[in-house]
């Protein structure tokens, strides 16, 4: 098997979903996606975050009017059905099907028209990027994939080369988050872009406290949950794949 990853960058107002990311940083989405035929696919996405944001992606998703898949100026047609599998205060699991797709250009539809079928997507979102990973029984007709996606996407959107070599990495809990409750995220990030975690420190507990607005001892609680949260995910197996490399 082979496998082919690539991103896609997206501007603020080019797509209605990626924008919930781009307005909401600490949101994180994983799917796994795979397309039955050429007219339709199923996707069990994954989200995490704050729950404006999840309540704004689930509207998004549960609106026909608006399409979410298209990559190219053409909005796709299709019949759509979704379902909340979970939901929690900052987790959301999606289940999307899509089937008579007619005159689309998603990633789907044009990986489906130009690979072989059995093709099985991973993906990962945040910020402006939307990450693509996609296993494949033949990388034969791969760089005609390449130049119509390509070629084809929509004002706003640019298109990112990762590799194309054999398959390694792909796990059953490839849709595992580390979902956590914002104020530890919040903590988490401060103390990252502080220099918390740097060797020697460029930022102490008191200096991160101060930013917040919090106490010394609830921003260390809350720093100790996230990297308890981190632990026991990196326990699991390591999630930390660097697709385009």
């Amino acid at each position: 098997m082979r496998e082919f990853t690539f991103a896609i960058e997206y501007e603020v107002g080019s797509d209605p979903i990626m924008d919930v990311f781009i307005d909401h940083p600490s949101v994180v989405a994983h799917s796994l996606d795979g397309f039955v035929t050429e007219d339709r696919f199923w996707r069990i996405e994954r989200i995490s975050g704050p729950r404006s944001a999840l309540d704004r992606i689930e509207e998004i998703r549960f609106d026909d009017t608006r399409c979410g898949e298209s990559v190219t100026e053409r909005d796709c047609d299709a019949t759509r059905f979704h379902d909340v599998l979970e939901r929690s205060s900052n987790e959301l699991v999606l289940y999307t099907y899509l089937t008579d797709i007619r005159g689309c250009e998603s990633v789907h539809t044009l990986a489906g028209k130009h690979l072989p079928r059995g093709l099985i997507f991973e993906t990962r979102r945040r910020e402006s990027t939307h990450w693509w990973r996609i296993l494949m029984r033949s990388d034969e007709k791969v760089g005609v994939f390449y130049d119509a996606l390509g070629a084809r996407l929509a004002a706003g959107l640019t298109f990112r080369m990762g590799h194309l070599r054999d398959a390694r990495g792909w796990r059953q809990d490839s849709l595992a988050t580390v979902a956590m409750p914002e104020e530890q995220e919040v903590a988490l990030r401060a103390a990252l872009e502080a220099g918390y975690y740097e060797t020697p420190r460029e930022a102490t507990l008191d200096e991160i406290a101060a930013e917040l607005s919090i106490p010394r001892s609830t921003l260390s609680y809350r720093l100790r949950q996230a990297e308890a949260q981190l632990a026991r995910r990196y326990a699991g197996g390591d999630e930390g794949n660097r697709w385009l490399e």
